[in-house]
This record gives structure tokens, sequence and C-alpha cells, in this order.
């Protein structure tokens, strides 16, 4: 005759070893993530553009260089004066809508994306 107790105890184990799975990545305390997610090599920073009415300013470029000057990239604004462009995370950054103009947004990008408080003045 099988042991009713030992049927029992085999079944309760079997039931906490399928509860036991391994975590997913969303479930870690977040130092675990950052010590298993690598760090991303560019950000995203939102910001808008005004024309002189205070409007959105549609297809107005924006441009972000490093501080000595060497270009990193462009992006247009969209029909509500909105642009979004990816740059170098946790880098030294100068934003301006004007190319090679002297000045700008200076800002230190972190390790997350950000959105502008401000709007930049389109050029006419």
């Amino acid at each position: 005759m099988r042991n009713p107790f030992l049927l029992a105890t085999v079944a309760v184990s079997n039931l906490m070893l399928v509860g036991c799975g391994g975590s997913e990545i969303n479930d870690l305390p977040s130092e675990a993530k950052s010590a298993r997610q690598p760090a991303a090599a560019t950000v995203l920073l939102e910001g808008c553009v005004v024309d002189s009415t205070w409007m959105g300013a549609a297809n107005a470029a924006v441009h972000v260089r490093t501080e000595d000057g060497r270009p990193l990239g462009t992006a247009l604004t969209n029909e509500r004066g909105v642009f979004v462009l990816a740059v170098p995370a946790n880098s030294n950054v100068v934003m301006d809508t004007e190319w090679g103009a002297t000045g700008g947004l200076a800002l230190r990008t972190g390790s997350g994306s950000l959105s502008l408080p401000g709007c930049f003045q389109a050029v006419v």
C-alpha cells in the first residue's frame, strides 16, 4: 500500500518547483538590472522650435555638435515644431538651429532620454 503522507509531500514539492522559474530582467531590483544591461551608446533628446509668432516651426533644422565643434547630427522638426535627435550618452553637446553658430544650448547628456524644457527660436 502507498504511503499517503509521502504522496502528499511529493505533490507539494513538485508544485513548489514549478513556481521557482527564473526571473525576468524586469523583476530584478534596479541594481541588478544595471549590472546586466549594457549602457546605452546614445540617448534621445526631444525639443521644439518656434517661429517669431511663438508657433511651432515646421521643417526647422536642429544641429548638434561636440564642444569643440565636430558635427554629430541634424534633425528636422515635424509640423508642430517638435524634433527628436539621437546624441551620445554621457557627453557634453551643443545644440543650435543655425549650423556653425557661436553659442547655442550646451548640455551634458545622461544615460536616459531627455525632453528639453524650452524651445529654440527658428533662424529666419
